[in-house]
């Protein structure tokens, strides 16, 4: 049995052994009343009382402290050996005044004590996480630095090697897989800190239809199948089912991605990973599996943690921000499903399994009629003979936009103020409008807006898409956005952006038959 909190400097002390030290100290008071004889009177006898009242109050507690008073009262009041009863009664009465007292001061001492040593903990504490979340920081700033500036690294060293003249045709072609695969990297990186930043904040949204599983999976192996190559990895796609699951395809893709990239920077050059697909019951489930090194037994609780590495080293084998697996379990709940990470039973690698809600069958007949929609759209989407009108603020990034459109054979002007644009807009009346970004001077989403909201004979109606950096997440910009009819993230493929303008053009010339 342990002592009360207000048992100091003994918290430990049990119970018994407290009030023990109260009827000790009390009998020893008598003991040497009894032994001194004259020597001590009343007042005399009375200061020990209340001395052995002050050192109980001190050494064992508020409660052993009262116990000590009343006792102390009681042998007290038998102590009188026929005196003046009213000088008893008074010594009497003044003695528990000075008990009370004494152990309600003490009492107070005690509390102010523990309540210093709590606000020193605390502060200790604080302290110490300050310090850690500082070197968290700094650790995470350097780790970003390393990650971003590697890529860079590759993509300026084979750019000069390129504009130098003197590479090979084959050296050349490693060239430029390796800068693609290099930026590729980093628009990696950058979008999953920003969905990250998405996650902390509660703002991770999704844009759910039916999806079939095994095309996000092959969509996947298909991106990781260039970083694999490079590193002599085997993809494998051992067992595929038909599972539709109601979710996000983008971000069903973005779930395999990250499990098949984690896995390949975890398995030696030689190894294999394999990826499959099943439907059990009621649930859709992809494995990844590699056969690398496998999880320390100590981290793999940890391994969905944000910003969490097995070996956060400056030494370390294995790059990235830590970040994925985060991201992964992330995307995996907000789709209701669950994921779970283990090591192969012979220790030679590790198992990734998502599990997802299985869909219903209208919902698969469903799925293939999107999937034959969007392979129907995908059909004959060149830009022949198309209007563009780019708004885009930087240079470069007009340039850009008018060569990639240009190559796929559409008319383009480009504007860079939205006084342009309105102007180019009424004058020229384009097929389809592309803003990009903010600019100093408005929104270009708001231009988008005023577009909208003009007539037909003005150029109003015009299809408009939008390319985003994706780091504003506020109900601002969301409103803007309700205007745009595709909303691209940057970097984009220039596949896909010819591919959607194609689609806008054509969805608006069947509705309004101009």
């Amino acid at each position: 049995m342990k002592g009360s909190a207000d048992a100091y400097p003994f918290r430990t002390l049990p119970v018994p052994s407290r009030f023990s030290i109260a009827i000790g100290l009390v009998a020893l008071v008598f003991l040497i009343d009894q032994s001194a004889g004259d020597l001590i009177d009343d007042g005399s006898h009375l200061l020990l009382l209340g001395t052995a009242v002050g050192a109980t109050a001190w050494f064992a507690g508020t409660g052993p402290a009262l116990l000590a008073t009343v006792l102390g009262a009681v042998l007290g009041a038998t102590h009188g050996d026929g005196r003046d009863t009213g000088a008893v009664a008074l010594h009497l009465a003044l003695f528990l005044v000075q008990g009370l007292i004494l152990t309600g001061v003490v009492d107070e001492l005690r509390r102010a004590r523990r309540s210093a040593e709590a606000r020193a903990r605390d502060a200790n504490v604080a302290r110490h996480e300050g310090e850690v979340a500082n070197r968290t920081k700094d650790e995470f700033l350097a780790t970003i630095s390393h990650e971003l500036r590697t890529p860079l690294n590759a993509v300026l060293g084979w750019v000069h090697l390129l504009r130098s003249g003197r590479l090979d045709g084959p050296t050349a072609v490693r060239g430029l897989e390796a800068i693609d695969r290099n930026v590729r990297l980093q628009a990696q990186l950058t979008a999953d800190l920003l969905d990250v930043s998405k996650a902390l904040t509660g703002k991770l949204r999704l844009n759910s239809r039916p999806a079939a599983l095994e095309d996000a999976v092959r969509q996947a192996l298909s991106s990781a199948m260039p970083a694999a190559k490079a590193k002599g990895v085997q993809l494998v796609l051992t067992h595929t089912e038909p599972a539709v699951v109601h979710g996000d395809p983008t971000r069903l893709v973005q779930i395999a991605w990250q499990l098949i990239a984690n896995a390949i920077k975890f398995t030696p050059r030689g190894g294999t990973i394999e990826v499959a697909t099943q439907a059990v019951k009621d649930e859709a489930v992809l494995r990844v599996q590699d056969s690398g090194q496998g999880i320390d037994p100590a981290f793999l609780p940890r391994v969905f943690e944000r910003f969490t590495q097995a070996d956060s080293s400056a030494t370390r084998k294995a790059g990235g921000l830590g970040v994925g697996l985060a991201l992964v379990r992330e995307l995996v709940e907000l789709h209701g499903g669950e994921i779970e990470a283990r090591n192969r039973p012979d220790r030679n690698g590790a198992v990734f399994t998502v599990k997802l809600p299985l869909q219903v069958a209208e919902m698969v007949l469903r799925c293939e009629e999107i999937v034959d929609g969007d392979a129907a759209r995908a059909e004959g989407t060149p830009l022949e003979g198309l209007r563009v009108l780019v708004f885009e603020e930087d240079t470069e990034g007009r340039e850009l936009m008018r060569t990639l459109l240009q190559h796929g054979g559409a008319d383009v002007q480009t504007a860079s103020t939205v006084g342009d644009a309105l102007t180019s807009l009424e004058s020229w009346r384009p097929d389809v409008l592309v803003s990009d970004s903010l600019s100093s001077e408005h929104d270009s989403y708001a231009l988008i807006g005023k577009v909208l909201s003009l007539e037909a004979h003005r150029g109003g109606r015009i299809p408009a898409a939008a390319l985003t950096t994706a780091a504003r997440t506020d109900e601002r910009l969301r409103h803007l956005l309700a205007n745009v009819q595709r909303e691209l993230p940057k970097p984009v493929e220039p596949a896909l952006l010819t591919s959607e303008i194609a689609r806008l053009a054509g969805r608006e010339r069947r509705r309004a038959q101009r």
